[in-house]
């Protein structure tokens, strides 16, 4: 998160540590169950800065069926595997994982496992983990290179009822790599004491997780910029107080409504809300336009920040809703301009003196954030334009562990965001659970940045009724990196995008990922990707992309010389795509060839409508679908105006898209309440009878 070279150096510089010598000592211990068994090597007593261990470790199989097993190591080689007779960490491998060539891990995790559960760990009869209310451990963590605030661990949780009675037990992602996280014990146990004839025990469980099933809620009513409950603050020109931080943020409680009014001068001021509000008394800090809506500005450049309620990480944000100390809950931003949180802009630090953003300064960043509903906001010239977080990592030895959830993105304008010539900062990055982005409309990038459109890496998330056009990839919902306790949400494997139009300008980047629509699954080979279904339901997709080759047709320099350019609508490697009544169409004079995937995903396709002339796989021609059903093709999709600086995609009169729809029944039926309303609103989808293909339902003399 704040600088993924430098963390995913660390990681599999663990990774290759624990792969190095992996010695098998000691015989087959007692597991309950024989069928299928899998090999597995228990380390001990990891440094914590060099990653080396103990000597050797311990083998032992397990059953491949999902539950709880017995291990059991004599404790008499326990001891000749730690030094000095004390127990210091503990880490669980696959005994004959290895790394080639490449640099690829081969005979890892099966590739059928999602997690590995430890429970009920004892030594002798002195429990060392038994569902203890302070657990007497912490994960093994990793610093960042260049912000020493953060660090991280790799994939274990305390998780609730995973337990071999139903009680709270170790998880760890598995995801098909090498290792689980280092136990590090807080004081390491003394085995001097523990007879020889004692046993080191635990129960193992190598699972597969059941993701329960779920679908969205119904969208939210959005307010518009005059609707709020009176005010209890009140700041701008003639007001209580005159500027932001003339208000004691610090005090702010539950059903405090700050109202800050538009004036023609910017307010130059950091935002700090650290407090919660309650679903009965929330918190809302709303911007009030003025005489022509205009919103009231909060600009980076030159920005101040009030002493008693100091915005920590300070260059990298401009409005900061909760902080690892002290979350916030139930608040409300609304009806403003958020600019020039960006790294060309300074701010006044806490001396007083001109300092500059970070790469990765946001306009708005949510960290710690629970029932938090950013709206109506226009947000634009930051690094990230919106940035939400959750973490878990060990700081001067305590362990700091929280997810945000329940994030509403509703009807926001975010645009002109991003570094020139960098890829890791977006329109929206947002890594939390249960997030809904419904009614924006997401523009171009900073020009020059390679930076998404949304990226998201949290679990349950809802892409609804947008308009996203710009970017590398409009859509990117990624592996749950923040935290495992995303990873090991039941809502983590399964994602909707429904009712959106996807819009791709003619870009050209020299990076790897640039001519792709959307991907869903992961970028970071240490953590469990989402392996459920993206379930991409009547949106509108239509590419500007023009074809040519790389090295050529004035554009030289560019990666991959030879290749010619095209649009990919998926990158979904391994995982499942569920693509009905969606409508994709390339544009332009010599329009990119349109390809449905270029990975090994599986997607099924029902009611869906191509331009003429699209490939399945582009590097491998013989593939197809895993279903193909009502699938329509044609030169025109039948939109009233696709120029660009028009781009009218409603239906016209004898569109292909009319009635070709297949009706979401069952689990889907429900969904498609509404359409997008230009811009930044939705309006209720007209409802007469059969579905139309696309984002948008004709009515006749309704466009």
């Amino acid at each position: 998160m704040t600088d993924h070279a430098a963390r995913r150096a660390s990681i599999y510089a663990l990774v290759a540590s624990m792969l190095i010598a992996l010695l098998a000592v000691g015989g087959t211990p007692s597991v309950s169950g024989a069928a299928a068994p899998f090999k597995m090597k228990a380390l001990f007593n990891v440094d914590e800065a060099s990653g080396n261990y103990a000597a050797g470790g311990y083998a032992f199989d397990v059953d491949r069926k999902d539950g709880f097993q017995t291990v059991s190591i004599p404790a008499v080689v326990l001891k000749s595997l730690v030094q000095d007779g004390r127990l210091g960490s503990i880490a669980f491998v696959p005994a004959e994982a290895a790394m080639n060539e490449d640099g690829e891990i081969i005979g890892g995790w099966p590739a059928d496992k999602d997690a590995l559960y430890i429970d009920k760990l004892a030594v002798g009869n002195v429990p060392i983990y038994s569902n203890q209310p302070d657990r007497p451990f912490h994960f093994l963590h990793f610093a960042s290179e260049e912000d020493l605030y953060y660090s991280y661990t790799i994939n274990g949780i305390e998780a609730k009822d995973c337990g071999a009675h139903g009680s709270k037990c170790l998880a760890f992602s598995v995801a098909g790599s090498a290792g689980a996280s280092w136990m590090v014990y807080n004081e390491p146990i003394d085995l001097t004491s523990v007879a020889d004839s004692d046993s080191f025990t635990f129960r193992l469980d190598l699972s597969s997780v059941r993701y329960e099933d779920w679908k969205p809620s119904s969208s939210k009513k959005q307010p518009g910029p005059n609707e709020a409950p009176p005010a209890t603050v009140e700041i701008g020109p003639g007001k209580t107080y005159a500027n932001i931080n003339d208000f004691a943020w610090e005090t702010l409680k539950a059903g405090d409504v700050v109202y800050i009014y538009y004036r023609p001068e910017p307010y130059r001021e950091k935002i700090g809300i650290f407090a919660s509000g309650t679903k009965e008394q929330p918190i809302i800090i709303h911007g009030v336009p003025g005489p022509n809506g205009e919103l009231p500005k909060i600009d980076g450049s030159g920005a101040t920040f009030r002493p008693q309620n100091p915005v920590p990480n300070a260059n990298r944000s401009l409005v900061r809703i909760g902080k690892d100390s002290k979350g916030a809950s139930y608040v409300t931003f609304e009806n403003f301009e958020v600019m020039n949180a960006h790294a060309s802009k300074k701010y006044v630090n806490a001396s007083g003196a001109l300092a500059s953003y970070g790469f990765n300064a946001s306009g708005i960043w949510i960290d710690n954030g629970d029932h938090v509903t950013l709206r109506n906001n226009t947000i634009h010239d930051n690094g990230n334009g919106i940035f939400g977080t959750s973490s878990m990592y060990v700081w001067e030895g305590a362990l700091i562990d929280y997810t945000s959830k329940d994030l509403l993105i509703q009807g926001n304008s975010v645009y002109g965001n991003g570094n020139v010539g960098r890829m890791f900062e977006h329109n929206s990055y947002i890594a939390a659970i249960g997030t809904v982005y419904e009614n924006n409309h997401y523009g171009d990038l900073l020009a020059g940045s390679q930076g998404y459109g949304l990226k998201d890496r949290g679990a349950g998330t809802v892409v609804r009724y947008n308009w996203i056009e710009g970017g590398r990839r409009q859509i990117a919902l990624d592996d749950g990196e923040d935290t495992p306790r995303i990873v090991f949400d039941p809502t983590y494997n399964t994602s909707y995008v429904y009712g959106n139009l996807l819009i791709e300008r003619d870009h050209l980047f020299d990076t790897w990922g640039d001519d792709e629509i959307i991907n869903f699954g992961g970028d970071n080979a240490a953590v469990h990707d989402r392996h459920g279904t993206l379930n991409f339901m009547n949106n509108t997709v239509v590419t500007y992309r023009q074809q040519r080759v790389y090295g050529q047709d004035g554009v030289p320099g560019l990666k991959d010389p030879g290749r010619t350019e095209r649009t990919v609508l998926f990158y979904a490697p391994g995982k499942h795509v569920d693509a009905r009544n969606n409508a994709f169409h390339h544009a332009g004079a010599n329009p990119a060839p349109l390809v449905i995937t270029d990975d090994d995903g599986t997607i099924e396709l029902r009611n869906n409508w191509f331009t003429t002339g699209y490939d399945y796989d582009f590097n491998e021609p013989s593939r197809v679908p895993a279903k193909n059903i009502g699938t329509r093709t044609g030169t025109d999709p039948g939109f009233i105006d696709v120029t660009l600086g028009v781009q009218n995609y409603k239906l016209k009169a004898g569109s292909a898209l009319i009635d070709a729809g297949a009706n979401l029944n069952g689990a889907f039926g429900d969904l498609l309440e509404k359409q997008y309303a230009l811009h930044q609103q939705s309006e209720k989808r007209p409802d007469k009878g059969k579905l139309d293909i696309g984002a948008f339902e004709y009515v006749k003399n309704g466009n």
